[in-house]
Order: C-alpha cells, then structure tokens, then sequence
C-alpha cells in the first residue's frame, strides 16, 4: 500500500497551523466594580501590566485613580501602569466627569509644577515614550467615576507620538481600578 502523500501534507499544515496560532493572552473584561483590571492593544498585541515601577516593588502594576482632593487644584483621574519589562502606561484626565475625554492637546506628562492637559503616554521596553498631542490623538469614555467607593471604570485608545517621528497605536483599552486598594 503506497502512503498518501496529501493526506500527510494536509495533517502537517493542519498540525504546524494549530501550533503557529499563540494569540498570546485575552483583553480583560469590561467591567465597573473595581476588580482593578487594566489591559489594551499595543499595535494589535494585547498588553496587561504585571510589573512595578520602582526598584523596591513597592508599587503594584496598577496605580492611581482620583487625585487633588483637599488641595488647591481640582480633582483629576490619574492611572499608571507597569510591566515587569519596563513598558508604561498612563493616563490622565484633568476632570473626573463620567464622558468622553479627548486627547488632543500638547502637554506635558504630570507633575508637580503643571497641571498638564489630558493625556495618553506610553514607554516601551527600549524606554522610548510616546504622548498623546494634536497630532496624535485619542479618547478615553469614563463610564463609571465613585468617589465614594472608589471605583473609575473606562475604555480607551490613542496614538502617541515623539521627537523621533515614531508612533504607537493603543487600542481596546479598559480599566476598572478601585482606587481604595491601590497606590496613589
């Protein structure tokens, strides 16, 4: 009986197929209960953090949330996320209206001098960042913001830009922080 040389083609490409399609891991849910998700696309690769910020691993993956409550400035929604290899993300808003938030200003990143537009800014692995302008645009939709219990929920997307000419195309983002039970 001579073998059949299709039928061990088609269950070789079938096989080498089944073995080729690591889609890598899933979004996380969308959700509003402050199950202190985050995760999006990162030029069509899903991203979740999973790392900290500082050397001492004092931060967890998943920072921020309301901000400037008690002080002179108004309150804010600042999210901060790591990975273990050094990728960043951060979002802020200069307002905690549940809505759509446009990011499309020049602006710096926050700190204690400004008080910066609202903004999307991304750090790659090789530390090169990327920051939201008007050339490089996007939106996050707040739909859930409980200062009482501490829940901001949202989607986002947005592409950040450099001084380089380099762009990056986030996608599919979505948090749910309670922000009782991470760092500020």
């Amino acid at each position: 009986m001579k073998p059949n040389i299709n039928l061990y083609a088609s269950t070789w490409i079938v096989l080498m197929l089944f073995w080729g399609c690591d889609k890598g891991p899933d979004l996380t849910p969308t959700t509003q209960e402050g199950k202190n998700t985050f995760s999006c696309k990162v030029d069509g690769k899903v991203w979740i953090p999973d790392g900290t910020s500082d050397w001492f691993g004092l931060d967890k993956a998943i920072n921020g949330g309301f901000a400037g409550f008690g002080s002179h400035d108004p309150p804010t929604i600042y999210l901060r996320t790591y990975s273990t290899n050094k990728i960043g993300l951060h979002i802020f808003l200069k307002t905690i209206e549940v809505g759509i938030h446009e990011l499309n200003q020049d602006t710096y990143t926050i700190d204690r001098y400004r008080f910066p537009e609202n903004y999307g800014w991304y750090q790659a692995a090789d530390g090169i960042s990327f920051i939201t302008n008007r050339n490089h645009t996007g939106r996050v939709v707040i739909t859930k913001a409980d200062t009482i219990s501490g829940i901001v929920s949202g989607t986002f997307e947005f592409e950040g830009g450099n001084s380089l000419g380099k762009k990056v195309k986030i996608t599919d983002g979505r948090f749910d922080v309670n922000t009782k039970t991470v760092n500020l």
